[in-house]
Formats: C-alpha cells, structure tokens, sequence
C-alpha cells in the first residue's frame, strides 16, 4: 500500500469514536431486540425470524463501523495534511470504497430489522 503513510494515521480519532461506539451499542440493541422477537415468536408458535436481526446487527457493526473508524483514523489525516496526500492515488478510491461498503451494509442491515418486525406485526394482527 503506497498510500499508507503509518505517521499520518490517528488511530483514536474521538468523533469517529463516538459514532463508533453509537452504532455498536445500536448492534447490541438489535440483538436485544432479536432475543425479545424471538421469545415472542415462541409463544406465539411461529417460525424463528430472529436470526434476520441478529443478523442485522452484525452486519451493521462490522460493514458500518469498521469502515468508517478506518476511514476516520487513516484516510482523512491526508486531507488534512495536503502536502502528504501529493502523489498518494489510492487515497479517494478507498474512501469511495468504505464509504460504499457502509452505504450498503447499513441498507441491507436496515431491511434485515424490518422484516422480521413487520411479520410478527402481521401476524399478531390476524
């Protein structure tokens, strides 16, 4: 990786930390949630549909926050520093591929919560 400049990087970047640590405990919640469907899914003798947001949530942690917290401790100390960023092609490429791969796994993690939901709605209002 020639773009990989190891003294640029921030490796504790506090506002990525944050958000990181919102969207972590946002994957913990949905694996709360999956626990609780599926309890509930149990009793009402129905097939498990909680498996759909546990998935959720670890496709939101590892395909939202680790890309971004990359993003935010590697990435974006070059652009602060725009003499270093000089030369460096493969800077934009990989911040349009994290930002990518976040993009759609927070989609695909946001479908995989609603559906299991939705269903449960249905047929409890039978």
């Amino acid at each position: 990786m020639d773009w990989f400049n190891s003294e640029l990087a921030n490796w504790f970047p506090f506002p990525a930390l944050f958000l990181e640590v919102g969207f972590v405990l946002l994957g913990i919640v949905l694996f709360w949630y999956a626990r609780i469907l599926g309890n509930l899914l149990e009793m009402l003798q129905r097939p498990p549909l909680d498996t759909w947001a546990r998935l959720a949530g670890w496709i939101l942690i590892l395909t939202f926050s680790i890309p971004h917290y990359y993003v935010s401790a590697v990435v974006y100390p070059h652009f602060r520093n725009p003499a270093a960023a000089l030369g460096q092609a493969g800077i934009l490429p990989q911040l349009w591929t994290c930002r990518t791969i976040s993009f759609f796994g927070m989609g695909v993690a946001a479908v995989l919560a609603f559906i299991p939901g939705f269903i449960y709605y249905r047929w409890t209002s039978e």
